[in-house]
């Protein structure tokens, strides 16, 4: 069976991760301080990084204060 075209979300979903963990990477932090710091406990952290879509607009804005978005970063998560 031939593999379906990823759609527009899946991608930016897909894309989301990646920024998330390559900055908790490159600043060393793990899910439990990231978690800490958007007022979460980390499973729901867990959860949500599998599933951006499941982010609030505020713990989106936090996230993006906590992890040092760039610009082009925070672009992508629109």
């Amino acid at each position: 069976m031939p593999k379906l075209k990823e759609s527009e979300v899946e991608q930016k979903n897909r894309i989301t991760r990646a920024y998330i963990v390559k900055n908790m990477e490159l600043y060393s932090l793990s899910d439990e301080e990231v978690a800490l710091k958007l007022h979460i406990v980390k499973r729901t952290f867990q959860n949500k990084k599998k599933r951006p879509g499941t982010f609030t607009l505020d713990e989106l804005r936090r996230l993006c204060y906590v992890l040092k978005f760039d610009d082009q970063e925070k672009a992508m998560l629109l």
